[in-house]
């Protein structure tokens, strides 16, 4: 009996495997990290809002933005800084993001039954993980 229940609990903490809900490619500029009222972003998950606020919203787009329907939707544009803080991040994702240059990315957006867990983002130079 006490094997079972600890059985149990384990795979009740296990997470559940995320697959992909949607993927795009974003080129994170200047205008992606000041906000709609032009103060400097220094969170990594506020620029990545921004930058699908420009795409959706104000129609600030860099060559090679792609779109996505996912956050088209203001309230979903919103919960981009939890999706990425919950997302796989490192050093070259945080760096990128707040840097002073252009930076091409691919964002996943992950979770399952069309609902987001977190977000990572990958080098869009082929030299990432790739995925959820």
């Amino acid at each position: 009996m006490f094997r079972f229940i600890f059985v149990a609990l384990i795979a009740a903490a296990a997470p559940a495997t995320a697959e992909i809900i949607e993927s795009y490619y974003a080129e994170i500029g200047p205008e992606d990290r000041r906000n709609s009222r032009g103060a400097g972003l220094s969170d990594p998950g506020a620029i990545l809002q921004q930058d699908r606020a420009n795409y959706h919203r104000f129609g600030i787009r860099h060559s090679g933005d792609e779109g996505d329907v996912f956050f088209a939707n203001r309230d979903l544009r919103a919960q981009i800084p939890g999706l990425y803080a919950r997302g796989r991040r490192d050093a070259w994702s945080d760096g990128v993001l707040t840097g002073d240059f252009n930076v091409g990315i691919v964002v996943f957006i992950c979770g399952g039954r069309s609902q987001p867990t977190h977000l990572n983002v990958e080098p869009a130079d082929g030299d990432g993980y790739f995925g959820c």
